[in-house]
């Protein structure tokens, strides 16, 4: 779950998106009572706490781990914010790849200006129809 928020924050905003997971991975040791229990922790973490991922996990692990106990509450917590995140992710898919239909190939400053792997394995991989093609005729 953790790893599809690190994946749409860096899909999403880039190498600024890798900062976010770091600080984001910061709050989160601090704020789930993972490692100090939250009633001891600052305003500050005991704000934040509801909202953070891990804070659901922790909590569930607590719960398996004690008999009679049961996770339900915190399993499907943690698959809405999985269910979210993986949503966007799709819909940043959708949203941004279909553009690769309109670029020329043929101009090096539409590749260049894609950013892209992606972009460059697809004219590669044309280049290579293409001369296959001319192969055959």
């Amino acid at each position: 779950m953790f790893m599809t928020i690190v994946a749409w924050l860096n899909l999403v905003f880039g190498k600024a998106g890798a900062f976010f997971s770091m600080v984001l991975l910061v709050l989160q040791l601090g704020g789930s009572a993972g490692t100090y229990p939250i009633q001891l922790s600052g305003r500050f973490f005991q704000m934040i706490h509801p909202w953070l991922p891990m804070s659901y996990s922790v909590n569930g692990l607590r719960q398996t781990l004690m008999t009679g106990n049961s996770a339900l509450g915190e399993l499907a917590i943690l698959t809405l914010f999985l269910t979210l995140f993986v949503a966007f992710t799709g819909l940043f898919f959708l949203r941004r790849y279909p553009r690769l239909a309109q670029i020329d190939f043929d101009d090096p400053a539409a590749l260049k200006a894609t950013q892209s792997k992606l972009a460059t394995h697809i004219q590669r991989r044309l280049r290579a129809k293409a001369s296959d093609e001319s192969d055959v005729h």
